[in-house]
């Protein structure tokens, strides 16, 4: 088991290699200060511990965590590890990684993804949390023993697949946080998501979460770098709708509100409406977009963008951007307030 240390864009870019077990155990013991320092600074956790100690919330919660462990229990394991590394109670860092597969009135997690499928396929997509987070992100490359190589965003103590990743199969992954009034009971969405990276092409993304229904919801935005194909999956609570940009309508975008699953109730704040109706505003480009259009699309406030800056009641943030010219292999990096920087997506799995 061997891990290394760089730097990329201004964040700390990891690269592990090794057995399972043993890498996310040494991850936790690396990152402990981390782990803590970003779990137990949720903005969701007070919420998921009220609803633990209210009427069923416990009973729903432990039949929650049941059912994740036998419907994913690779990733579980996972999780077990790391928290053995960190020295942290499991059980707090489930209830992080299950905030959005209960209830919870409080919500940072946000994010935009936007695509474009032309002559060129572009997946970009900006991480948004709560602000100062950004301390505490990881570039992290997975090179473990039984499966190919990934690179995730990653926040320490969260399994790394909720937010930005590439894999060793020519996927590439941006998720968008979907808080449902009332998820239903299913394998928590953050170990669901890390499974995805097991899987090569567009239509087994697709049965892949339609055999792995979540408690809660994400919208995914999946490019394949084989074929350059682009789409958008919507999965929340087993229901699962698509939507794939093409030659004819290259342009599609998401924020954090469902799309295509009209009649599942969720909860849009304030922040995804002005992102989303910024992005509907905005032209699509006449002629074959860069990845610089992408960028100054990701990092300009609303309402010519989807950048995201603290306001009063709204914490969120942010964090960094990501994005991805599936044509060319590339990708351009953002971290908040850092200059971007481009490098091939094969290095990107690899490292340096």
């Amino acid at each position: 088991m061997r891990i290394d240390h760089h730097e990329l864009g201004g964040m700390p870019w990891v690269v592990a290699r090794g057995d399972r077990q043993a890498v996310f155990e040494a991850l936790g013991a690396e990152f402990a200060e981390r782990v803590r320092a970003l779990v137990l600074g949720l903005p969701e956790l007070p919420g998921v511990r009220r609803f633990e100690a209210m009427g069923d919330g416990a009973r729903e919660l432990d039949e929650l965590i049941r059912l994740t462990e036998l419907g994913a229990p690779q990733q579980y394991a996972e999780l077990a590890a790391l928290a053995e590394g960190a020295d942290m109670p499991l059980r707090t860092l489930l209830l992080a990684n299950l905030r959005g597969d209960v209830p919870n009135e409080v919500v940072s997690a946000g994010c935009s993804d936007v695509l474009w499928r032309g002559q060129r396929s572009v997946l970009a997509h900006n991480e948004d949390g709560a602000a100062g987070q950004e301390e505490q992100l990881v570039l992290l490359t997975l090179h473990l023993d039984d499966e190919p190589a990934v690179t995730a965003l990653w926040y320490p103590g969260f399994l790394p697949g909720n937010a930005f990743a590439v894999t060793g199969l020519g996927m590439v992954f941006g998720l968008d946080h979907i808080p449902l009034v009332r998820p239903e009971p299913g394998v928590g969405r953050h170990f669901v998501a890390r499974g995805l990276h097991g899987v090569r092409g567009v239509e087994d993304v697709v049965r892949f979460l339609g055999r792995n229904p979540s408690a809660g919801g994400f919208a995914y935005n999946v490019g394949d770098l084989d074929t350059g194909r682009l789409l958008q999956v919507e999965s929340a609570s087993g229901d699962i709708a698509m939507h794939e940009p093409d030659a004819a309508k290259p342009w599609a975008w998401h924020t954090n509100h469902l799309r295509y699953l009209t009649e599942r109730p969720d909860r849009a704040s304030p922040s995804s409406v002005a992102r989303a109706q910024a992005l509907t505003r905005l032209p699509p480009p006449k002629t074959e977009p860069d990845a610089a259009w992408f960028l100054d699309v990701l990092t300009r406030p609303t309402p010519r963008g989807v950048y995201r800056d603290p306001v009063p009641g709204d914490p969120s943030a942010t964090l960094c951007s990501f994005v991805t010219d599936l044509t060319a292999r590339e990708v351009t990096i953002a971290l908040r307030g850092g200059a971007p920087v481009t490098v091939p997506l094969d290095r990107l799995l690899t490292g340096p």
